[in-house]
């Protein structure tokens, strides 16, 4: 014996309610961003794949616009859109039947036509003019009952929240547990996310693995040009406008600005995770570490211009009489206050992770509170705070700004902090903005890229030594 649930008079079951305002201007708004993050992506394959074959004949945008167009039409066979998916909306036809891909393809045709094809093809895109269509289609919306468009009025369709509650449907009397199983609609509503989800991974996958092949081509076309050989990487100096590329120079400097920002930032870091983990009240922790977390997100060009303006003049140069305006010491140090934020946040993030109860263990034996913090507590934590300061590392030797503003920039081989230097980014950043000499060798643009790669191998190893070392180091409670 069944059940039947009753049409409304408009033709669509109680349940099946119009989606609201939010949600339909939720889905216009994604489309035209869905559509831009489509074609920057064109736009980069056609960037990778112009060397070795050629520049696409049609326009990014136009095939942009094809590819949003055949994601759209994939979901047609669920009742809805692309948008649909993302905002739980299905289409349906005014006499309470799920509408059919041909229905549906019907009124996107007249929906992109009235949103997209009249403002750009008949209007050449007058901004006026799409702004007025768009206010329009809006109002319509607004103002017609079922909340439907004009391409939904062409169509015959309304947008529905739930498109099992569509037309007569007959519901069984449960006699097994399979008759609990998901209506189908909805397990492929699950495996359309599903596939969203993982296409948005393998985006991220796919241009990080461009960006590394880039790099590394255009790194090798360095290693490969006649002008190349090894004995330029070896010199007085960086200048690569005039052919001599010492890699020593950047090295040198990487290592110098990268030891005085941990010697600022490990001790710093730790103390204030030791005292917010450990002895500071729960109301001022609450309040402590958001504030050093805040210090992660000034810009670094700020902390660029406070090493000159404030590190130098008022602290360095009255422990050093001889140090420059711009120098390694002053950029370490600005780095160095750069990276405390990150030392502190993941190290009081392991140290509370440390069981109480191997503190109670430590108090109930006897143990002083810093005994606890350092012989129970700082053990227990290594491994995060060893990741902690690797990462801390990671972010030094990959500063840019500071350094580029604080370091001086000069090329030459240079082993004492208290003068200006060079690293492997600010040689990058100066390189590419092209404030260092104008007389040129012909591969200069490449060697930007072969520091690149340089520099990314640097990081990886990083990567690599910190997950070994919390592997090495994990505990598990």
């Amino acid at each position: 014996m069944t059940a039947t649930v009753p049409l409304r008079a408009e033709g669509v079951a109680p349940q099946a309610t119009g989606p609201t305002l939010g949600a339909r201007a939720v889905g216009g708004l994604l489309e035209p961003l869905i559509f831009i993050v489509i074609a920057m992506l064109v736009a980069l394959a056609e960037y990778v794949v112009a060397g070795p074959i050629r520049d696409f004949p049609v326009s990014n945008f136009w095939l942009a616009f094809v590819l949003l167009a055949l994601a759209d039409a994939w979901t047609w066979p669920q009742s809805q859109t692309m948008m649909g998916t993302l905002t739980g909306q299905y289409i349906a036809t005014t006499n309470g039947e799920a509408a059919t891909p041909l229905v549906i393809a019907v009124r996107q045709l007249a929906r992109f036509g009235v949103l997209y094809g009249v403002p750009v093809l008949a209007l050449e895109f007058d901004l006026v003019w799409a702004v007025a269509i768009w206010l329009i289609c809006g109002a319509i919306v607004w103002r017609t009952p079922g909340r439907r468009a004009p391409w939904d009025l062409v169509a015959d369709t309304v947008p529905v929240t739930g498109i099992g509650a569509v037309g007569q449907v007959e519901l069984p009397v449960l006699r097994s547990a399979a008759d609990l199983q998901l209506d189908p609609r909805r397990t492929s509503q699950d495996a359309m996310a599903g596939r969203l989800m993982f296409l948005a991974g393998l985006v991220s996958v796919v241009i990080s693995a461009l960006i590394v092949w880039n790099i590394f081509r255009e790194a090798w076309a360095f290693v490969a040009a006649d002008e190349f050989s090894w004995g330029l990487l070896k010199g007085r100096g960086w200048f690569p406008r005039r052919g001599e590329f010492d890699v020593g120079t950047l090295l040198v400097g990487t290592l110098w600005v990268t030891g005085i920002a941990m010697l600022v930032a490990v001790p710093v870091g730790l103390g204030v995770a030791f005292y917010l983990s450990e002895y500071a009240p729960p109301r001022l922790r609450r309040f402590v570490k958001p504030l050093i977390e805040t210090l992660a997100s000034i810009p670094s060009v700020v902390i660029g211009f406070f090493a000159i303006s404030f590190i130098t003049p008022t602290v360095l140069s009255r422990l050093f009489d001889d140090i420059a305006f711009q120098s390694v010491l002053a950029a370490g140090v600005g780095v160095g206050v750069l990276t405390v934020p990150i030392i502190a946040s993941i190290s009081e993030d392991a140290m509370r992770a440390v069981p109480m109860e191997l503190r109670e263990a430590s108090y109930g034996l006897g143990g002083r509170k810093v005994t606890t913090a350092l012989r129970v507590v700082f053990p227990a934590a290594l491994s995060g705070i060893s990741a902690a300061i690797i990462v801390a590392i990671s972010r030094a030797v990959g500063e840019t700004m500071v350094v580029f503003i604080a370091a001086g920039l000069t090329g030459i081989f240079n082993t004492n902090p208290l003068d200006p230097g060079q690293t492997i980014t600010g040689a990058m950043a100066s390189l590419g903005a092209g404030t260092d000499e104008v007389a040129g060798s012909g591969i200069a643009f490449q060697s930007l890229y072969f520091l690149g790669a340089v520099l990314f191998t640097l990081t990886m190893l990083l990567n690599i030594v910190s997950d070994v070392i919390v592997r090495r180091f994990r505990q598990v409670y």
